[in-house]
């Protein structure tokens, strides 16, 4: 008998299945790096697809079906698809370290997002306008429109967006920061960001690999289908679901699990940061000569869970094992539900008035390496906010469910310029 102590490991596919050129078979000889992940969704994931016999008989008695798969060396080869689940939290890099992108968090968030970052890590203002303009030290273009940045102002962590680097050498952000001294003099705090690509593509596609006692699987060509991230006492969890073009055993391979590899950041809390939305609507139908500057409204949120859901269409084809070349994100959908403990009366009837806002999620806390940040840039409301949870014997509550509307408040369209959705991590420096 043996116990099911198991880990996962991630490496970015440098080709879609991973495939040995010598043999058109997945690479099993890839250097993997294991992650600290719950261990109850890590499994031996996948199906068999099989083509069903229903041939003529002469009794009551059935035939094998027919794997979907490949022959090599006189025998078929073991293929199984399928869905591959993961939950972790979002320890952020920590000191010195400058970006995600051989970092695991990176990693997974590249199997279905592109990226962008900042051209520094961090900086400090020089001075400060007003809540959405600084002068930065740096030069204003190595701000990345379109992505995420964070300060701490009065011990809590606050986050913006870049609309506009080129404004006489100016910075500008939207939604605004609670005050003009949360810029005045502060460090500003590099967010790398993760947001859809417009032509369906992603930064790269993951293999991964379950190590276990008497059991090791391979998953090759895995792309992401979902995040889901909520709240467990405080902390960002992290649902992710990818979709797995070919999945393969070799029990015989074992090592047994592997001890997963730490960041030496901090995990994101949803304490000591603000949720907010703009105070009035996003430029969306038309593109923005000047960056959006809107001011911001602070909502008492209680919880909330944030959902980007990716439509994976095969791009299908008979010359492999995997049966496609790769897998287009086709649609994305989002969808965003804060919990208000205190009813905003200002947001009542912004179904009925289709009024889109800015929503920002932020986390504590912010640093060199420390801190998250979820951003729908143009939301609308799914649902009547004024139709407030009055069900059990406590208080008033108020649920705002967000999804994404075409924004067009960056100078640019490039980058995570304009982009619908973002989900930003702090940098080292």
């Amino acid at each position: 008998m043996a116990v099911t102590h198991r880990s996962i490991g991630v490496v970015v596919e440098s080709s879609f299945g991973s495939l040995d050129p010598a043999t058109g078979l997945p690479d099993q000889t890839l250097v993997y790096t294991s992650m600290p992940v719950e261990r109850d969704p890590v499994v031996i994931y996948g199906d068999v697809i099989a083509s069903e016999r229903s041939d003529t008989r002469d009794g009551p008695y059935g035939m094998p079906p027919e794997p979907d798969t490949v022959w090599s060396s006189g025998s078929r080869v073991q293929r199984r698809t399928g869905s591959v689940e993961l939950r972790l939290d979002l320890t952020t890099v920590g000191a010195g370290v400058a970006n995600y992108d051989s970092n695991y968090l990176g990693q997974l968030l590249g199997g279905g997002f592109l990226t962008a970052k900042h051209s520094v890590t961090t900086d400090t203002a020089s001075a400060a306008s007003d809540a959405n303009t600084f002068t930065p030290t740096a030069t204003s273009t190595d701000y990345a429109i379109g992505n995420l940045v964070g300060v701490e102002y009065q011990g809590r962590a606050e986050y913006s967006a870049v609309t506009d680097n080129d404004v006489t050498g100016d910075v500008t952000i939207s939604p605004a920061v609670s005050a003009t001294a949360a810029l005045s003099s502060a460090t500003v705090r590099m967010l790398q960001t993760w947001y859809p690509s417009r032509t369906g593509t992603t930064t790269h596609s993951l293999s991964f690999r379950v190590d276990g006692v008497n059991f090791r699987t391979f998953v090759f060509g895995a792309v992401l289908e979902s995040i889901s991230i909520s709240l467990d006492n405080g902390r960002l969890m992290a649902d992710l679901v990818y979709q797995a073009a070919c999945i393969q055993d070799d029990h015989s391979s074992f090592s047994g699990p592997i001890e997963p590899l730490y960041n030496s950041g901090a995990p994101a809390f949803f304490r000591g940061a603000y949720v907010v939305v703009s105070s009035t609507a996003p430029t969306s139908t038309t593109d923005a000569s000047t960056g959006d500057t809107l001011a911001r409204t602070a909502l008492d949120c209680e919880s909330f869970t944030f959902t980007v859901t990716n439509t994976l269409t095969p791009k299908g084809r008979s010359n492999s094992i995997l049966a496609m070349s790769g897998m287009d994100v086709s649609d994305v959908a989002v969808e965003c539900s804060l919990t208000l403990s205190t009813v905003t009366t200002a947001l009542d009837s912004d179904y009925f008035n289709r009024q889109l806002r800015q929503v920002l999620i932020g986390t504590g806390p912010v640093g060199n390496g420390l801190g998250c940040a979820l951003m729908i840039p143009a939301g609308y409301l799914t649902t009547d906010p004024s139709k407030y949870d009055v069900s059990g014997n406590d208080i008033v509550r108020q649920t705002l469910n967000y999804a994404q509307s075409r924004f067009g408040g960056d100078v640019v369209s490039t980058g995570a310029g304009n982009s619908p959705v973002r989900i930003g991590l702090t940098v080292g420096s």
